[in-house]
């Protein structure tokens, strides 16, 4: 018997939803001497 076809459905994915958390976006970046020494990942809330 053959099996019923089903309309698939489309997930839709927040872009601000990242693994990082939701919001987490603004990227400050602290070079020494022209070495980067650090990230720094804010809220910008």
């Amino acid at each position: 018997m053959k099996k019923q076809w089903q309309t698939p459905e489309l997930e839709v994915l927040q872009v601000s939803e990242t693994m990082a958390g939701k919001g987490l976006t603004v990227v400050d970046y602290t070079y020494v001497n022209g070495v980067l020494v650090d990230i720094d990942i804010k809220d910008p809330s």
